[in-house]
C-alpha cells in the first residue's frame, strides 16, 4: 500500500514538472512580482535533472508496486484490505440507513438549512484570499498551483482541484467556491455518519451541526480555501486513530486511511502536521503501554510513508520556489521567548473562545462549562455511577477528542508561534464532540423534571448560538465588500475607456484589477504592469487616494477617476513618466 501511494505521489510530481519547459518555470516570477519573493535560481540542466529524477522515481515505485502485487501473499493482503474498506464503508452507510424516519427528517432538515446558508455565503462573501488564489495560482494552471509559492496563500490541493473546475469554466464562483461547497457538504455527512456509529444520533447531530454553524466554519464553507478539506482529512485521521486504538478490527483499512489522509492533508495545508502529531502521539502512548512492538514498528513505517509522500507531492514547489517559502514564512517564524510567554494565555483564551463561538466570552460561557461537565462525567465514571454505554463513549470517544483538542498546544509551545484561528478550526470539531456527549447525557439520563426544564433552555441557547454565528459572518463582510466594490468600479471604468497599458504598482490594486479583468472579461487583452517597463507609454496609472500606500504619484492634474480606494490618472501621450521618486 505504501509503495503504491508513493508511486502516485512521485508520478504526480513528475507530471507537474515533466509537462513544463524551463522558460515556463522561469516565467512564474512574472505572476507575482512583489516583495522580492522570486523563485530559486537554477539552470536548465538542473531543471532537466529534476524532471528525470521525478519521472524515474514514479516509474521505479510503480514497477516495485507491480512486482509486489504479483506475489500471492501481496494479493491476499490487498484482498483483505479491500474487504476491510468495504466493511468500513458498509458501517458508515448502515449508520445512516439505520436511522429512524424522524431522525432522518431531522438530519435532512439540518443539512438542508446548512446547505442553503452555505450557498448564500458562497455568493455573499466578498472575494478576498480566494481572489488571490484564483489570480496567482488557479488561473495560471497546474504548474503555478503546484510549484509556485510566493506568499503563504496557496492551499495547494484545494487550488489543484479548482484548476480542474477552471477547465470547464473560468467563472470565479464556479472555479473557487463550488468545489468548497461540495467538499464541506461531503465532509459534514462523513463526520455525522462516523459519529452516529460511535456516539448515537443525538450526540452526532449536535456535534456536527453546532461545529458547522461556527462563524469560521460558515465563512470557510463559502470561500475558495482549503480549510474544509483539512477538516475532512482530520476527521479521517481521528476515526482511523480510534479504529487503531481498538485491539481488534479493520486495522489494515485504518492504517491505509491514516496514510492517505496524512499525505493529502499535508498537501492541503502544512499545519496538518498538528493533526498527525496528535494522532501518532495518542497511538504511540497506547501502543507502548500495551508493549505491542510490531504495531509500533508499523506506526513508524506509516509515518515515514506519510513524510515521503508529502515531500514527493511538494517536490515541484520545493525545487522551484525553495523550502524557505514553504517553511520559513512569517506564520511559522518563532517568537522570542519573552513575547511568546507573555501572550500564550491570551492566545489560548481567544482561540478556544473563537472555536466555541465567541472570541472573548466563549471560554467563559461555553468552553469551561462543557469541560466542567465532562469532568463531572469522569467523576461519575470513577464512582461507577454512569450507564455502561455512556461510560464507553466517554473513554473511547471523549478522551481521544479531548487529546485532539489539547495536544496541538504542546506543539505550539515547542514552536513558539501563534497560528491564526482558522488554522486550528479543525480542533473545534473535537470540542463539539464533547458538547454532543454532554448534551446527550443531560437529555437522556437526567431526571425527568430536569429534562423538562433543560429542553427549552437548550433550544433557546442553540438558537441564540446559531443566530450569533450567522450574524458574525454577515457582520464582517461589508468592509471587504466596499473595498472590493471600489476596485471593481475602477476596473469597470477602465473597461469603458480606450484600451492602453495600465501601470498599477500597489500589490492589492494590481491583484484585484487583474482578478476582475481575468474572471469577468477573459476575452479582452489587458496589459497591467506592476512596474515601469522600458519605453512603454502608459495610458493609465492607478494608486490609492490621499497619498496612501507606498506608491504616491505626483501628477500636475487631477485623477480621471476616483473613489474611496482608487485613483486612476489618464496620462497624456507626450508626458514623460518617471515613477521612481514616487515610491515611499
Amino acid at each position: 500500500m505504501g509503495i503504491g501511494l508513493l508511486a502516485l505521489c512521485t508520478g504526480y510530481a513528475g507530471l507537474v514538472l515533466g509537462r513544463a519547459s524551463y522558460a515556463e518555470v522561469q516565467a512564474l516570477d512574472l505572476i507575482f512580482p512583489f516583495y522580492n519573493e522570486a523563485i530559486r535560481e537554477f539552470s536548465a540542466a538542473e531543471f532537466r535533472q529534476v524532471q528525470q529524477v521525478l519521472t524515474g522515481a514514479g516509474l521505479l515505485f510503480s514497477l516495485v508496486f507491480g512486482l509486489a502485487i504479483a506475489s500471492s501473499r501481496s494479493r491476499h493482503e490487498f484482498r483483505l484490505l479491500g474487504a476491510e474498506i468495504k466493511t468500513l464503508w458498509q458501517q458508515l452507510t448502515d449508520s445512516l440507513i439505520s436511522l429512524t424516519r424522524r431522525q432522518r427528517l431531522w438530519a435532512g432538515l439540518v443539512l438542508g438549512v446548512l446547505t442553503m446558508v452555505r450557498v448564500f455565503f458562497s455568493f455573499d462573501n466578498p472575494e478576498y484570499d480566494d481572489a488571490v488564489s484564483y489570480e496567482v495560482f488557479v488561473s495560471k494552471g497546474l504548474l503555478a498551483t503546484a510549484a509556485y509559492y510566493p506568499i503563504p496563500n496557496n492551499h495547494v490541493l484545494s487550488n489543484a482541484i479548482s484548476v480542474l473546475f477552471y477547465q470547464l469554466s473560468p467563472q470565479f464562483w464556479w472555479t473557487m467556491r463550488v468545489p468548497v461547497l461540495l467538499t464541506c457538504t461531503g465532509v459534514t455527512v462523513f463526520l455525522f455518519a462516523g459519529l452516529v456509529r460511535l456516539a448515537g444520533f443525538r450526540a452526532a447531530l449536535a456535534a456536527t451541526a453546532l461545529f458547522s454553524c461556527l462563524q469560521l466554519s460558515l465563512y470557510h464553507a463559502g470561500v475558495g480555501r482549503g480549510y474544509w478539506l483539512m477538516i475532512g482529512f482530520a476527521g479521517m485521521v481521528f476515526f482511523s486513530t480510534l479504529a487503531l486504538a481498538a485491539k481488534t478490527g479493520s486495522h489494515r483499512a485504518a492504517w491505509a486511511a491514516l496514510a492517505v489522509a496524512g499525505v493529502l492533508g499535508c498537501y492541503t495545508v502544512p499545519p496538518f502536521v498538528y493533526v498527525l502529531a496528535t494522532a501518532f502521539s495518542w497511538l504511540g502512548i497506547l501502543i507502548i503501554r500495551r508493549r505491542d512492538w510490531p504495531k509500533l514498528g508499523l506506526a513508524v513505517l506509516v509515518g515515514v510513508v506519510i513524510g515521503a509522500g508529502t515531500v514527493a507531492l511538494y517536490a515541484p514547489l520545493l525545487f522551484v520556489s525553495g523550502p524557505g517559502h514553504l517553511l520559513g514564512n512569517g506564520y511559522v517564524a518563532s517568537l522570542t521567548p519573552a513575547r511568546f510567554w507573555a501572550g500564550i494565555a491570551e492566545y489560548i483564551w481567544h482561540n478556544e473562545g473563537f472555536l466555541a463561538g465567541q472570541r472573548t466570552l466563549g471560554p467563559l460561557l461555553v468552553t469551561i462549562p462543557v469541560l466542567a461537565l465532562v469532568g463531572r462525567l469522569w467523576y461519575l465514571s470513577g464512582k461507577h455511577r454512569l450507564p455502561v454505554a455512556v461510560e464507553r463513549r466517554l473513554w473511547q470517544l471523549g478522551m481521544p477528542a479531548l487529546w485532539f483538542m489539547g495536544f496541538p498546544y504542546a506543539l505550539i509551545v515547542v514552536q513558539r508561534v501563534f497560528p491564526p484561528e482558522r488554522v486550528l478550526l479543525y480542533k473545534g470539531f473535537f470540542f463539539f464532540i464533547l458538547v454532543g456527549l454532554v448534551l446527550d447525557w443531560l437529555l437522556t439520563h437526567s431526571a425527568e423534571a430536569t429534562r423538562r426544564r433543560l429542553r427549552p433552555l437548550l433550544a433557546l441557547a442553540i438558537t441564540v448560538f446559531v443566530a450569533y454565528e450567522t450574524y458574525s459572518v454577515v457582520r464582517v463582510n461589508p468592509v471587504a465588500r466596499a473595498s472590493n466594490g471600489a476596485y471593481h468600479a475602477g476596473l469597470q471604468w477602465l473597461a469603458g475607456q480606450p484600451s492602453g497599458p495600465v501601470l498599477i504598482p500597489e500589490p492589492t490594486h494590481n491583484l484585484f484589477f487583474r482578478f476582475y479583468a481575468h474572471s469577468e472579461m477573459p476575452e479582452r487583452q489587458w496589459q497591467i504592469d506592476s512596474k515601469q517597463r522600458g519605453a512603454t507609454r502608459y495610458r493609465y496609472v492607478v494608486a490609492f487616494p490621499n497619498k496612501r500606500g507606498y506608491f504616491q504619484p505626483l501628477f500636475g492634474f487631477p485623477p480621471a477617476f476616483q473613489n474611496q480606494e482608487v485613483e486612476i490618472y489618464q496620462v497624456p501621450p507626450n508626458l514623460p513618466l518617471n515613477i521612481k521618486p514616487w515610491f515611499h
